[in-house]
């Protein structure tokens, strides 16, 4: 029976290693080049004055941080055998060990923190501002942003300071396994409360709490919405609407995809952790949960057209200023004034995009650079 049982989870395990030598780096190129390209079109001049998209361009960060710091270190250990938190690879000295596993774990839990705890306050802020119970300041932002990460950092700071490389606390000493965990000889206070009661309080702060908000305050945006669209249909409300469409869709399906997650591990009891189809029934809750960080970018472009036109404006303006340059450089390396014509070009190719006064500055720019002959011959011909 036990060889049935030790089979059965090499088998397991090795499918468990396939799946995320697979999935992972998939999940991580478009966590980075996702959040990357949203946080470049959410700080551009347009959107950045809404007071949601600084809390969306914050959020991309930590979607970043959250991905590079959890999923990178589980897809390292299974396609290489390497595990950055210890860094058993490259650093042989315990002390220096002990310090990678102290920033790992503390960053790692602060990211997976700051997640929920900012798309609960950014989705109570769009509520207060769009039912107009209050008006949020760029000032007010960036102060709030500073005491959400100043208050999770320090509600996370116990695994700075407890945490070491030492003997594995699961393991038998015999076997003189070292790992990232708390020393429960020395700790023993610390060790109980992280066992007994850390899992409960950060299930109910930082999972259920933020579940049951988002759900309370994304229900009451969806009715101020659809009485304002009543009352109004103006450019400025359709703006306004366009940005908590963003983060409705966000919130919604972040609560979605991460949800499995938290309640398989506050269900299971620790005798179905020993099961061997524990470990690829969690692999795959676990690449969920990881997935969700990494959409956003394809969620803003579903569901806002706003950031939609500044995205391809981004696109086409860098695209068309690059080709000009190149078609300058090589056709008219003598004409100084051709050096200006990239911007110029560049805006006349997003004038679509553009506001009005842009695409009256880009034209005003290039009928500049004509050569007087050929518009008096526009001029005759008309």
């Amino acid at each position: 029976m036990n060889n049935t049982t030790s089979t059965d989870l090499y088998y397991y395990i090795e499918i468990t290693k396939i799946i995320s030598k697979t999935i992972s780096p998939f999940i991580l190129i478009l966590c980075f080049v996702g959040n990357l390209l949203s946080f470049l079109v959410l700080i551009n001049r347009r959107l950045r004055k809404q007071t949601t998209a600084c809390y969306l361009a914050v959020l991309c960060v930590i979607e970043i941080g959250t991905c590079f710091t959890g999923l990178l270190r589980q897809f390292l250990i299974d396609a290489f055998k390497i595990d950055i938190r210890t860094m058993e690879h490259f650093i042989t000295n315990p002390y220096y060990r002990t310090w990678t596993c102290r920033i790992h774990i503390y960053l790692t839990y602060v990211f997976l923190r700051l997640s929920p705890v900012l798309l609960v306050i950014v989705t109570m802020q769009r509520y207060f501002y769009v039912s107009k119970k209050s008006i949020c300041t760029q000032k007010s932002v960036f102060i709030q942003l500073f005491l959400i990460i100043t208050i999770v950092c320090l509600c996370e700071s116990h695994f700075f300071i407890y945490y070491e490389y030492t003997l594995s606390d699961t393991r038998p000493k015999s076997e003189l396994k070292m790992e990232c965990t708390v020393d429960k000889e020395r700790y023993k206070t610390y060790y109980k409360f992280r066992s007994e009661y850390y899992g409960k309080i950060s299930l109910f702060l930082f999972t259920l709490l933020p579940f049951v908000l988002m759900v309370i305050f994304n229900g009451l945006l969806i009715r101020t919405i659809h009485q304002s669209t009543k009352r109004s249909q103006s450019k400025k409300s359709s703006k306004k609407r366009n940005i908590t469409r963003m983060l409705l869709t966000v919130s919604l399906f972040y609560t979605t995809l991460t949800s499995p997650a938290s309640i398989y591990i506050a269900v299971a009891p620790p005798k179905y952790q020993l099961l061997p189809w524990y470990v690829i029934q969690w692999t795959l809750l676990r690449l969920l949960f990881y997935l969700c960080h990494s959409v956003n970018f394809l969620l803003y472009c579903a569901s806002g057209s706003t950031f939609r036109q500044d995205f391809l404006a981004m696109i086409l303006c860098h695209t068309s200023s690059s080709l000009q340059h190149r078609h300058t450089a090589r056709h008219h390396p003598q004409q100084q004034q051709q050096q200006q014509l990239p911007s110029t070009f560049s805006k006349i190719a997003c004038c679509c995009l553009c506001s009005k006064r842009e695409r009256t500055h880009a034209l005003i720019e290039f009928s500049d650079y004509l050569p007087k002959e050929r518009a008096g011959d526009t001029m005759i011909n008309s």
